[in-house]
């Protein structure tokens, strides 16, 4: 109930449209291996495979910032590897994507240790003999991320028992062409139209809030502010603020006593664009 409240809500507070396709790539990218296998990729590779005879248990981590697009939406969502080897054989690599629960980067985090995930398969896909680019439909996982129902700590690949290698680039690859990437195809809705705001270093907290929310913020020039706060249905409450401002850091609070518990959204515009935030009181 929680996910289709949260997703009309995205849909209601709609205020932006980018009908175009915006390519992310990995902040994040490593490989991992249980088991003892002295088969090691060099860092500007990616390998998946799950071959017990050679104890090859390979798992590729991805992880991507989309703090930018928190709270919108994408019509489409579509992970891309280039795969410049596989088995000899021939053999099929069936794999399947998860979310993972814990938090990573690519320096830090053991080789010998494969990372917890989420137990979901938010997508599979089939890596053949074919070498060249392949595209998986990630667009449930994306859309749970931006709507922070799953936290974005990345996502991890793994193949199915008894398969072997699938080679891929990573993006520390000599040929940035071949780099992986998620491909955004339609992002709509909260936190698209802030990407070339006036405003820069937002932040509101407590996010939950019980008392008093403060918003922080900096202009470049100094421009006319406009901030309220509506709810899911669409009204507008009596906190409305419109006001000249310098250039520089900004301050505003607002008081939670007359605002009873739910979910809200902050509207914050500045020069044409409108900056969104979904915020909850309890």
């Amino acid at each position: 109930m929680k996910k289709i409240y949260l997703l009309l809500l995205s849909v209601f507070f709609s205020v932006a449209y980018m009908s175009a396709q915006i390519n992310v790539y990995p902040s994040d990218d490593t490989v991992t291996n249980e088991g003892n296998s002295s088969m090691v990729p060099p860092e500007q590779q990616l390998w998946v495979a799950n071959w017990n005879p050679k104890q090859n248990y390979h798992q590729i981590l991805l992880k991507f910032d989309l703090s930018d697009y928190y709270g919108g939406a994408v019509e489409e969502a579509k992970l891309n590897l280039y795969q410049f080897f596989h088995a000899p054989d021939g053999s099929p690599t069936p794999s399947k994507i998860y979310h993972i629960t814990d938090s990573w980067d690519e320096g830090t985090w053991p080789y010998t240790t494969n990372i917890p995930n989420g137990g979901t398969e938010h997508a599979s896909k089939t890596f053949t003999s074919t070498i060249g680019w392949y595209e998986i439909d990630i667009t449930t996982l994306v859309n749970e991320w931006l709507s922070e129902n799953i936290a974005n700590n990345g996502l991890v690949i793994i193949s199915n028992a008894n398969t072997k290698f699938a080679k891929f680039y990573s993006k520390e690859a000599s040929d940035q062409t071949k780099h992986p990437f998620l491909e955004l195809t339609n992002v709509t809705g909260i936190g698209v139209e802030e990407i070339n705001s006036p405003i820069s270093n937002l932040s509101v907290y407590p996010n939950p809030a019980s008392q008093t929310i403060t918003v922080n913020f900096e202009l470049l020039t100094q421009q006319t502010v406009e901030l309220s706060l509506v709810s899911a249905t669409g009204v507008q409450l009596p906190v409305n603020f419109n006001k000249q401002m310098q250039a520089g850091k900004q301050v505003y609070k607002i008081s939670c006593d007359t605002i009873s518990a739910g979910i809200y959204i902050l509207k914050i515009q500045v020069n044409g664009a409108v900056i969104n935030r979904k915020i909850i009181i309890n």
